[in-house]
């Protein structure tokens, strides 16, 4: 079998934060660790063909000052709204359109019902335990019930917000896009999905009878315990029933099912919450006083954010065998001088109860396969299913 020359990568979300250094990351380090002979198409998503113009044109002077050959790469862009199920659709027939494959596909899409700050409670969680408030916080203020009204031929209907950008609009497209995938990886392997978490996925602010946190104070927490759920047991027996559709082919000819990964990008300076000038820089110097105490998470800059993330998309398959690295929940880190790792990461619940989430994770896997087939019913006109 002829070495792979050509690697496809799909980065949803590229326009700024995290998700741009992303981009960045994930160019320098497939550069740093791939012979010249290896190119790399990397296909970013943001919302407006506008911010992909912008974004694209940010990754060609980062690479032009690198003195990148272009032979080496090809940078492009598709716009998606995520909780846009039609969007969604759309995205994934312009992917099978265009690619032949998918290597990695990195979920970094996201965002909160964020309203604002506890001031009173940060101010007491910061005297309690400096580390803690600034690693797991419980004070950002956020709103309830948020949904998005659907186009198209979904008109009329609605889905909730948060869950449809940070899971269920990545969920259908990344089974949408499952031929892409099975066809992907390293020696032809299998492409890779890899999710974005959180440090603070809390396991009390899901409810199996709510998973889509319609009713739930903390949405966002949710949804990325969630994203922990079902990617932890995605190749469990006991998640079989419900895991085989969602990746299944289209073609159905598939011998093995891409691998699902975890990881959160530790603690870094993104303004998911608004916050003037001086209010952010507080925030950053908290982050650096948290960093000298100790803490392992306080990564601060998103490009060191973005390595937990690249290393699962960018490592020969071999060495992510050999770390065991899709049971696990992995973390960007640094140490107090603010050198780089990769850290495992507890997840509550996991350990705990070991039977209890493994039970949690089959009847998220159900109700998500219900989900979609609900929707792609709709999508395709009232004709259910697939």
């Amino acid at each position: 079998m002829s070495e792979k020359t050509q690697f496809y990568f799909l980065l949803t979300g590229a326009n700024s934060g995290l998700g741009l250094s992303l981009a960045h990351r994930l160019l320098d380090d497939f550069l740093n660790t791939h012979p010249e002979g290896h190119h790399i198409t990397l296909i970013i998503t943001t919302r407006s063909s506008g911010k992909g113009s912008t974004t694209l044109t940010l990754l060609s002077k980062h690479l032009q000052a690198r003195n990148v050959s272009t032979s080496r790469y090809t940078l492009a862009h598709h716009p998606v709204n995520l909780t846009n199920l039609v969007s969604v659709h759309t995205l994934a027939q312009t992917l099978h359109s265009t690619y032949p494959n998918l290597d990695a596909v990195v979920l970094n899409a996201g965002m909160g019902a964020f309203l604002g700050i506890d001031w009173l409670t940060c101010y007491i969680s910061l005297a309690k335990n400096w580390i803690k408030a600034v690693t797991v916080p419980t004070y950002k203020i956020q709103d309830v019930g948020w949904v998005t009204k659907q186009e198209g031929v979904l008109s009329g209907e609605e889905v909730p917000t948060v869950f449809a950008a940070n899971v269920f609009g990545h969920y259908l497209l990344v089974h949408e896009v499952m031929d892409l995938l099975a066809s992907g990886g390293s020696g032809g392997g299998r492409g890779r999905i890899i999710w974005t978490s959180s440090l603070e996925a809390y396991s009390w602010t899901l409810s199996k009878d709510d998973i889509q946190g319609l009713r739930a104070s903390h949405s966002y927490e949710s949804s990325k315990c969630l994203t922990d759920v079902l990617t932890l047991t995605s190749a469990l027996p006991s998640t079989s029933p419900f895991t085989a559709s969602f990746f299944q082919t289209q073609k159905q000819n598939q011998k093995v099912a891409p691998k699902m990964y975890v990881y959160h990008p530790g603690i870094c300076g993104t303004s998911i919450i608004p916050l003037n000038f001086l209010l952010f820089n507080c925030m950053m110097l908290a982050f650096y006083i948290a960093r000298w105490f100790g803490s392992p998470w306080h990564t601060i800059s998103t490009y060191s954010g973005a390595n937990a993330a690249s290393w699962l998309a960018v490592s020969p398959e071999e060495e992510l065998e050999g770390t065991g690295a899709q049971k696990i929940k992995w973390g960007s880190a640094c140490d107090r001088m603010g050198r780089e790792m990769v850290k495992a990461t507890d997840v509550e619940g996991e350990v705990e109860d070991r039977t209890a989430f493994e039970e949690l994770g089959r009847e998220c896997w159900r109700q998500m396969e219900e989900l979609r087939m609900v929707w792609m019913g709709k999508l395709e006109g009232g004709k259910g299913g697939e």
